[in-house]
């Protein structure tokens, strides 16, 4: 019913939205062309030569663009007096005042300087045009600067954990499977896309918490209501990775080396042609023992007989196993070693007149990892494994006013095959000493599992965009994927009704798209997106498996405005939005997940405000502040609980997804950050929600039994946490062009309860602790950043981290990064 009530049925609804248009239609019409202005000139370096991706800018402001192929740019404004600024990866950005009258034009060039003392690794405020392009949109984003991190041996996923609102969770160490927070959503809420290429088909070797910071340029961070160009199905919000696309001849290589024995290597090159032929590069891989310290109470002992002393003293004589719980104590992991290997390769055209960007690539991974505990810590497993390896072509096609001035096409391809399995079919238990007894049944996690399964993951995605005039614009969006499971039944003993069968999924998401521009300080998005998807699998009922089919259809829309001020900008968007059930909910992963085909699409009514002052004070100090606030009122909430049930074998537990109901959550989240020069920097991010259950009924649409939880917190969920930290930089320390930097951050994330507080779970074993930890980095930068070595503390305190369901993760360590780096650029300077 609530469909029928919010949907674009309702006639208020769209008497509200056909109003709007109405109003921005009759504003352009009043407005007089005679108002604008126009700068025209070009952005050059000291040798006269073009400067790519050169961009020409007024802060605080909407107006900007890039320069052409040839240097040259052309900035419409309104009349009146500007800072303009020119900058450039690389260069000294310049600053320069005009004063435009109605309908002048006016010449003014750039000569961009590059700066000996600022390597890619350095602050430089003036200098992150892309950055603050994506903050001054209307939605609510973040955008994180990756090149300030390429020293760290910080993976994607725990430089998005350092952006406020985002919370990155973890079952353990290197290598373990990740989930990420946004604004109370969780994991698959969120959707992650490499430039604009949706990445839920790239395989587990290839995910944010295995690929090095240095394949990203950016990272930006969309929460709660997207852009249509996304064409995502996502309530929380998208996150964008923006990788290196300079056309200039870089070499980057590192290597690491850390606590629990961690390797980890990357090396990337990237080459443009004259010609425009563009190549580029990317390696990596990772490995790690993760025999880290753990404190656990859980054991598997034999059973009890009178020639055997329980462990090692004896041949056991009755070959079975019972569970005893005793007390914690700590021990060393002894089976979860993880490594993984990459490989991504482009190739393709740059810079023609009938393509920007025209790439084929290539991508190959593989994973291997061992298992050493469930769904939580409670027995230690000895031999369980796991792997994958897969392939993956793609290609991609992006260009601005093709054909026509204002037109823009940008079209993406992909296609991956991932074959993966498990093996679970030892006699063995092992408790977590790491000492051994044998049972009677095999598999250690209740189920006699040896499975081999392939994959097929498809996605297509057309975005097309057309600008009307200087203030209107529309754009449409439109993506489809697949996806295929095929079991490899001659690797799977006594396979059942439900292991013969392929699991398929469809989706398909549209988008249309208006948007108004008033005299570039008021801009405004109007859209509207339809949702589709189809799934057919297994399902079991009553212990009876048949062949089902279910799909969904729905429509959502929304709409985002901003307006700039002096130095503060305002923004404020609504949304109805539908997040479609991942292959993983409704299929399971074969290991830890077990599917369910039933599951609903979630359904939420998203609100967000926000406020960001951009401040420059004697060019001296910046002060940057992003404070935003949201409601999301959530029906049908897709949420994730450890179940235990029986197998053939005896008991075993898996996570398990259900629709729950009605979920509300009110919460605001801050950035603050000062710059001082090009000398220091201090900040912080604050998080805080309060999301409750909201659902009456314990099972909704099933019975009417009351919901004892009504009204409490979503357990395993933290609503409060945030960081602070602090840089200095040390230029010219011991020579010209060397730097080094030191960095120090706090993190918090406020205790939790693992179940609802209410149903009787009130043992301290059914609360995640408050945790505090720290980090500490030192960087030295020799001759601008060729040369680097980092040292890496982490967790100085040693305090007990967890995140899902209770585990735990490393204490503390420490690395040391070696990185070489060479820049060719395209003027033949260094």
């Amino acid at each position: 019913m609530y469909s029928n009530y919010y949907g674009l049925k309702n006639p208020r609804i769209k008497n509200v939205l056909i109003l709007c248009i109405a109003i921005l239609w009759s504003l352009q019409l009043t407005a007089q062309h005679r108002d604008q202005a126009k700068l025209i000139g070009f952005v050059r370096d000291s040798n006269g030569k073009a400067i790519a991706n050169a961009t020409v800018y007024i802060p605080n402001t909407a107006y900007s663009t890039e320069v052409d192929k040839e240097g040259h740019y052309i900035l419409v404004v309104g009349s009146g007096e500007y800072e303009i600024i020119s900058s450039a990866v690389g260069y000294i950005a310049e600053k320069k005042k005009v004063s435009l009258g109605k309908g002048e034009n006016k010449h003014q060039q750039f000569i961009l300087k590059i700066d000996p003392s600022t390597t890619i690794d350095q602050v430089v405020v003036d200098g992150k045009s892309a950055i603050q392009e994506v903050r001054e949109t209307p939605f609510n984003v973040v955008a994180l600067d990756a090149k300030s991190q390429y020293n760290s041996t910080l993976d994607l996923a725990h430089l998005l954990d350092r952006a406020s609102g985002v919370k990155i969770r973890e079952t353990g160490g290197v290598g373990s499977d990740m989930s990420i927070t946004i604004n109370g959503f969780t994991g698959r809420n969120i959707r992650v896309f490499m430039d604009g290429v949706p990445m839920q088909g790239f395989g587990s070797a290839f995910q944010l918490n295995n690929i090095p910071v240095n394949v990203a340029d950016r990272i930006e961070i969309y929460k709660g209501v997207v852009p249509i160009e996304f064409g995502a199905d996502a309530l929380g919000g998208v996150i964008n990775i923006v990788t290196n696309q300079t056309a200039n001849t870089t070499v980057d290589a590192s290597y690491s080396y850390g606590s629990f024995n961690t390797h980890k290597t990357n090396l990337s090159f990237n080459h443009t042609f004259n010609s425009g032929i563009s190549l580029q590069l990317t390696a990596f891989q990772n490995y790690s023992d993760n025999n880290y310290k753990v404190k656990t109470g859980y054991f598997y002992y034999p059973e009890a007989s009178t020639d055997d002393d329980g462990w090692g003293g004896g041949t056991p004589t009755v070959k079975d196993a019972i569970r005893v719980r005793e007390p914690k104590i700590w021990s060393e992991r002894f089976h979860d070693k993880y490594r993984n290997e990459t490989l991504i390769a482009q190739l393709g055209i740059v810079g023609k007149s009938w393509a920007d960007r025209m790439l084929f690539g290539i991508t190959l991974g593989q994973v291997h990892k061992d298992v050493q505990n469930g769904a939580d810590m409670a027995f230690a497993y000895g031999e369980r494994t796991a792997y994958s390896k897969s392939v993956l072509p793609s290609f991609t096609y992006n260009k601005r006013d093709l054909l026509v001035k204002g037109l823009s096409v940008r079209i993406n391809g992909n296609y991956n095959y991932q074959e993966s399995g498990s093996v679970d079919t030892t006699y063995n238990r092992y408790n977590w000493a790491g000492q051994v007894v044998e049972g009677l049944k095999r598999g250690e996690a209740g189920n006699n599992v040896l499975s081999n399964y392939s994959t097929s993951n498809s996605s297509a995605t057309a975005n097309i965009g057309y600008r009307i005039s200087q203030s209107h614009s529309v754009s449409f969006n439109d993506i489809i994927s697949g996806y295929e499971r095929k079991p490899d039944l001659s690797e799977i003993e006594l396979p059942t009704a439900a292991d013969s069968m392929t699991r398929t999924s469809l989706k398909n998401t549209m988008g249309l798209e208006y948007r108004y521009t008033f005299k570039r300080k008021w801009n405004t998005n109007i859209f509207a997106k339809h949702y589709l998807n189809k799934g057919t699998g297994p399902q079991e009922e009553e212990s009876v498996v048949t062949r089902r089919e279910e799909k969904n259809s729905k429509i959502g829309y929304g709409i985002a405005t901003t307006y700039f001020f002096k130095d503060v900008q305002i923004k404020a968007s609504a949304e109805k939005a539908y997040r479609l059930p991942t292959d993983q909910e409704l299929f399971g992963d074969e290991l830890l997940e077990v599917g369910n085909l039933t599951l609903k699409p979630e359904e939420s009514n998203n609100y967000n405000i926000g406020l960001t002052l951009n401040k420059e004070f004697n060019s001296v100090y910046t002060l940057y502040v992003d404070w935003s606030g949201y409601y999301r009122n959530t029906y049908d909430f897709i949420q994730k609980s450890l179940s235990t049930f029986s197998t053939k074998e005896g008991q075993a537990t898996a996570f398990v997804n259900s629709n729950h109901g009605r979920v509300t959550n009110l919460g605001t989240d801050i950035e603050a950050r000062l710059y001082y020069k090009n000398k220091a920097t201090i900040g912080t991010t604050v998080t805080y929600m309060n999301i409750r259950d909201k659902e009456p009924y314990a099972n909704p649409g099933v019975s009417t039994n009351p919901n004892l939880s009504y009204g409490e917190r979503m357990p395993n969920q933290p609503y409060f946490f945030g960081n602070a930290d602090a840089s200095y930089y040390l230029h010219n320390l011991f020579g010209d062009g060397n730097t080094l930097n030191l960095n120090y951050t706090f993190n918090f994330v406020e205790k939790m309860y693992l179940n609802a507080p209410n149903l009787g779970y009130l043992d301290s074993k059914d609360v995640i602790p408050r945790q505090m930890y720290s980090d500490f980095s030192a960087t030295y930068m020799l001759k601008n950043g060729k040369y680097n070595i980092s040292f890496e503390a982490r967790n100085l305190e040693n305090a007990f981290l967890y995140d899902n369901f209770s585990l735990q993760k490393p204490g503390r360590s420490f690395a040391v990064k070696l990185r070489y780096y060479f820049i060719k650029r395209k003027n033949n300077s260094k």
